[in-house]
Order: C-alpha cells, then sequence, then structure tokens
C-alpha cells in the first residue's frame, strides 16, 4: 500500500513537472513572437539599419566619376591656412559621396605625403549630374627658406580609383610626415554651399 502511494506521488511530481516545461515553451514561444513586431539588434545590423554592409532600397550609387579642382586660400588669422579641393560629378546620373578623399602631396625632391585625416564625422553627399562637394584641406605653409618645396597635389575622391594629379601653387609647406599630430590634414566630403 505505502509502495503504491510512492509510485503515484511520484507520478504526479513528473506530471506537475511535464506541465511546467510546457508553459514555460509555451511562454518562450509568445516572448519570441512578440519581438517580431520590431527587429531585433541582431536583424538590425544584418538589414544595414545600423552598418552599412547592406544597401537600402532605392539608394544612389558611389560617384565614379569625379572632376578634382583647387580653389584659392581661404583667408585666415593663424599659422594655418585653409583651401578647398571642389569635387564634381561629371557623370549622367546622380550618385553619392561619402567619405574622405586619399591626399598626398610631392616635393620638389619627389618625396610623398599621404596626408592624414581628420575626427570629423562623414555624410552622404548626393550630387545630380554637374553637381560639386567639397573637402578642406588645411596645410601649415612657411615662408622658412628651408620649407619643403610642394610640387604636385594628388587627389582621389572617396570610393574611386581615380586618381587626378593638381599642380601645387600655394607655396611652401612645414614636412611634417612623421608627425603625430601634422599641421597639415585633410577633411571629410560636405555639401558645396552658395
Amino acid at each position: 500500500m505505502r509502495r503504491t502511494m510512492v509510485l503515484k506521488g511520484s507520478a504526479a511530481i513528473v506530471a506537475v513537472t511535464a506541465v511546467a516545461a510546457v508553459s514555460a515553451c509555451s511562454t518562450a514561444g509568445s516572448g519570441t513572437a512578440t519581438q517580431t513586431h520590431g527587429p531585433s539588434p541582431t536583424s538590425a545590423a544584418a538589414s544595414g539599419a545600423e552598418g552599412f554592409s547592406a544597401k537600402p532600397a532605392g539608394k544612389q550609387e558611389t560617384c565614379q566619376q569625379v572632376e578634382v579642382s583647387i580653389g584659392d586660400p581661404l583667408p585666415s588669422d593663424k599659422t594655418q591656412s585653409k583651401v578647398g579641393l571642389t569635387m564634381v560629378n561629371t557623370g549622367t546620373t546622380t550618385c553619392v559621396l561619402r567619405g574622405f578623399p586619399g591626399v598626398r602631396l610631392t616635393g620638389e625632391d619627389n618625396l610623398p605625403w599621404d596626408l592624414t585625416r581628420t575626427n570629423d564625422p562623414v555624410v552622404d553627399v548626393a550630387l545630380a549630374p554637374g553637381a560639386g562637394a567639397i573637402s578642406y584641406l588645411t596645410y601649415l605653409p612657411t615662408t622658412d627658406p628651408s620649407g619643403w618645396e610642394v610640387a604636385t597635389l594628388q587627389v582621389t575622391p572617396p570610393n574611386t580609383t581615380a586618381t587626378q594629379t593638381l599642380d601645387w601653387k600655394l607655396g611652401k609647406v612645414v614636412l611634417q610626415d612623421a608627425a603625430t599630430h601634422p599641421g597639415t590634414y585633410i577633411g571629410p566630403t560636405a555639401a558645396l554651399l552658395g
């Protein structure tokens, strides 16, 4: 008699455990179902909502046909000077420039200097055919006879391999190619105002 009661008690415990397990699965299932109303962090990243791996529908292609020109130095009361590098979409469709142009100064001594980039944020700049964007090159000019004589400026627009070479006519600069924080650097592309 006592043995029968123990077995019945064990069966009851097993039954209660099974019901609890089924309830837990059901609750977990309903929790997962509620997440389908909004993207989870993992699915948002996978879809490109937070990253740049996926291209959103309707987004323009990056500009591949770009003509670069250098402007006149901007007025400055500081030791540094600034000049704009204008990049014009010469293609036939609207495209996007995003990021930093690659910029290299080459001296009369044939020494190349690849400029560092600022920490400024980058933005998409949509360019219709014939429209332009600008990136500012900040440099440290000098009148010292021992200053570095720059011969050319090479510019590679963002996300292209089309390097263009321009004459540098802005005088000597202080060569700081080994400096951690040089006074000559390049900023990101931005919308060309006015």
